[in-house]
């Protein structure tokens, strides 16, 4: 990719410079990392709860500092349900027990399968047949998981069906946020995530343990690292920077880092937790690898751009 310091607003859209690439191959190793190392949070921290401290840290010390965001309590409320409560809860659940966190990493980009049919059903943007493509071996790789899941090996159906629900609830937040316009995301993701401690704190304590208080104290040090990671690096920098990617340059360009998600996901749980995966589910991996990268690649936009 060629760096131009000069040009249109829309020339620079056309390409990413040296510290861009790097800010998003940073953004793409904290998401992916954050897998494993949720994982082993969890063997000190019941789901619903690490899930709770994640936001209220995220939230409760900078709300302060921040003003509200440029839109209406309701989308800020409903970016907090489906994008906080919900996806992050859904996983953390599935995480405890059900799934390991490499195939967690990797399933859960599932949402970009359900924002491209949300998007054509809702604001009838259109998919390609490359995209349509794409779904179709996508689909063939969920449901090979599917079919192989309960058998003692990296998912089970509930851990599967959790993380589809958590795709799922991820692509309704894309829609909301695509209906917000200049609005400022860090301030956006700040006030956000003032919605999901209570609840999730109410729903730990009544489903998950009696004392909350206990058990966070009795924490390792490694646990607290986790909560920290997810809090500052993850929620408030991480998600930010790319969103600010989006915003700064073409999808074209942008969308095909997040492929590396599971990529570091898939490394890191090998590295620390000695994850393994047998045939199959490789050769399930790799078809939804391979669909989900027919559909974030624009082929045809690039070569477009590469001329310029």
């Amino acid at each position: 990719m060629v760096v131009r310091e000069k040009g249109t607003e829309e020339e620079k859209k056309l390409t990413m410079p040296i510290h861009s690439i790097l800010k998003a191959l940073v953004c793409v190793f904290i998401i992916g990392m954050a897998y494993p190392i949720v994982k082993l949070a969890l063997n000190d921290i019941p789901p619903l709860m690490l899930t709770a401290m994640r936001y209220a840290l995220a939230s409760v010390p900078f709300v302060w500092f921040f003003p509200f965001p440029k839109t209406s309590v309701f989308n800020v409320v409903l970016i907090g349900v489906f994008l906080q409560f919900l996806t992050t809860g859904l996983v953390y659940l599935a995480l405890r027990a059900d799934v390991q966190a490499g195939i967690a990493s990797l399933l859960v980009q599932s949402q970009v399968i359900f924002t491209l049919i949300l998007s054509f059903c809702f604001f009838a943007e259109k998919i390609s047949w490359q995209q349509f493509v794409g779904l179709l071996i996508a689909a063939a790789g969920f449901t090979l998981f599917f079919l192989d899941a309960g058998r003692g090996g990296a998912t089970t159906q509930k851990g599967f069906l959790l993380l589809m629900g958590s795709g799922m609830a991820w692509a309704t937040a894309n829609m909301a946020l695509k209906r917000l316009r200049g609005v400022n995301l860090f301030h956006l993701l700040v006030w956000a995530s003032l919605v999901p401690p209570i609840p999730l704190f109410v729903l730990s304590y009544h489903l998950e343990t009696r004392r909350p208080i206990q058990d966070l104290l009795e924490a390792s040090p490694q646990a607290w690292v986790a909560i920290l990671y997810q809090s500052l690096f993850l929620t408030l920098l991480a998600y930010v920077l790319w969103g600010d990617l989006i915003r700064r340059y073409s999808a074209a360009y942008v969308a095909p880092f997040g492929l590396l998600i599971p990529v570091f996901g898939l490394m890191g749980s090998r590295v620390l937790l000695g994850e393994s995966m047998d045939a199959m589910e490789w050769g399930a991996s790799l078809l939804v690898f391979i669909g989900i990268a027919s559909c974030v690649i624009n082929v045809k936009m690039i070569e477009t751009q590469a001329k310029h």
